[in-house]
């Protein structure tokens, strides 16, 4: 990433550094790099483009790529002025030349996080300004700045939560450019599976009930419908702050929207593709692909009711807090209120969920200030401080894991042995919660044991004990393995 903020001038400078906007026959950009076609490659000075404050330049095939980083965007925009070219559409990352070779099951495997990670970086800066707007609006209430019943706090409350609701939309649009769909078609798939009509239907057709005269009626899981589409019933799933599923269906649209481009005639392209597409992607995205991952988190949550009612149940806890990164960037945490609830119900609290969740949150926010202490480069150490405040305060932990920690990995492996040592303190100590909520720095006590016993702090105590010690694991871990210069590898391979 370019280190100067004055993108009108390193664009210049590119222009002229690759033999003048003459010298220009094409250019374009992906996520970190400025991708340029020049019409005489002996006219570029790679070296001196190297010494403007950039990550990288290197020349693949006829093509000289300018690692810019996050930035590369604004650059872009003065880039296609100050050289007089045509201003493309974002590319796809994956269109390097070396990449396109042919991969086996482990390189494919090995790549799914990082289309993830690819598919969240990009709205970071969204999900970061409402975790911070929520961290705001919760020092103003827990500081009797603003009172909890506020109409400021009420507005400002849904204002911090649209960009999780809308969590599928974003995504969408951030796939669109991984994988090479048009944006408008990407946003449109997204608006599908969050559309107010179809979660309301969701929520009618959950499923058939049993009547319970002692309570509320039994819903038997995938017995109803959120609708029919083509005779066929749709599983009703509510998808608002869920990231696979919209993952899945534009990877789906990439292929079908290529498929379409090659097949329909250029002149009625317009009309007919977008339309097919449509068509195609309904059934696909509503029937097969969205629910997907919604069936997958029902019987993760299943499996983990019974493992953790299993006599082992003790012995999962440290392996569940070191694997919980990995539940979270599914999606898979939002299922697990059910078995926090079965769980809570069988020993009188909960010591699964809620240990595992303000261990990860901590040990998260450790390791994103540790890389933040041996960052050399300003826009990683603000991205870094920035997100281990969003873990710790509001207790928001997407953009620390899409920006550091799943994108530089021994961060990550760091995080997550803190969470087993944290692991190991909370099985030890027998540490439960008491009650519902989002882990973060307001709601610890949830950990105060409600019945009146002589100790109602212990569990609050030891939760503490046990995050505290993870954090600092995991910082010491962090500042040992993670190395800046393989940061800036990783960065500059994009």
């Amino acid at each position: 990433m370019a280190n100067k903020k004055d993108y009108g001038q390193l664009a210049a400078q590119i222009v002229e550094l690759v033999g003048g906007k003459d010298n220009i026959a094409h250019a374009a950009h992906c996520l970190t790099r400025l991708r340029i076609t020049p019409k005489d490659a002996s006219l570029v000075n790679l070296d001196e483009i190297k010494k403007l404050g950039v990550i990288g330049a290197q020349s693949i095939g006829d093509q000289i790529q300018v690692i810019i980083g996050t930035d590369v965007t604004d650059v872009y925009e003065y880039f296609v002025k100050e050289a007089g070219v045509t201003r493309e559409a974002a590319i796809d990352e994956n269109l390097d030349p070396e990449l396109t070779k042919k991969k086996s099951f482990k390189d494919i495997l090995g790549s799914i996080l990082p289309a993830i990670v690819a598919c969240v970086f990009p709205i970071l800066p969204a999900l970061l300004a409402c975790g911070l707007l929520q961290a705001v609006v919760l020092l103003l209430v827990n500081l009797h700045v603003l009172p909890a019943d506020s109409p400021t706090v009420a507005t400002l409350t849904w204002v911090y939560n649209v960009a999780y609701y809308f969590l599928p939309v974003l995504v969408a649009y951030a796939a669109s450019r991984r994988f090479n769909v048009k944006a408008a078609m990407a946003l449109l798939m997204g608006l599908i599976l969050v559309y107010p009509d179809f979660v309301e239907l969701c929520k009618q057709g959950a499923g058939a009930t049993i009547p319970n005269p002692g309570g509320p009626p039994t819903i038997i899981p995938g017995t109803g419908n959120a609708g029919f589409l083509f005779g066929m019933p749709i599983y009703p799933a509510t998808y608002s702050n869920t990231i696979i599923p919209a993952i899945l269906c534009i990877f789906v649209m990439g292929y079908i929207e290529k498929f379409l481009n090659r097949i329909i005639p250029k002149s009625v392209r317009f009309v007919f593709v977008p339309l097919l597409e449509l068509i195609i992607m309904l059934p696909l995205g509503l029937l097969v692909l969205a629910p997907i991952g919604a069936r997958l988190s029902s019987g993760f949550a299943g499996l983990l009711i019974a493992l953790f009612n299993s006599p082992i149940g003790k012995v999962l806890i440290p392996i569940f807090c070191a694997i919980y990164p990995f539940i979270v960037i599914t999606g898979l945490h939002f299922n697990l209120m059910a078995v926090g609830v079965a769980i809570g119900a069988r020993f009188g609290k909960n010591p699964v969920n809620h240990p595992a969740g303000f261990l990860f949150q901590y040990t998260q926010a450790a390791a994103c200030l540790a890389v933040a202490l041996k960052a050399k480069n300003p826009d990683r150490r603000s991205l870094a401080l920035s997100c281990a405040f969003s873990d710790a305060v509001p207790g928001i932990s997407e953009p620390g894991m899409y920006g550091i920690t799943f994108k530089y990995r021994k961060s990550l492996y760091a995080a997550m042995i803190g969470s087993a040592v944290g692991g190991v303190i909370c099985a030890l100590l027998n540490v439960g919660s008491y009650a519902g909520g989002p882990p973060n720095i307001f709601t610890f006590p949830v950990f105060i044991n409600p019945a009146p016993v002589p100790n109602p702090m212990a569990d609050l105590r030891n939760i503490i004990i046990a995050v505290v010690i993870a954090a600092i694991v995991t910082f010491a871990l962090t500042m040992v393995f993670y190395k800046d210069e393989e940061a800036d590898e990783i960065d500059r391979q994009g």
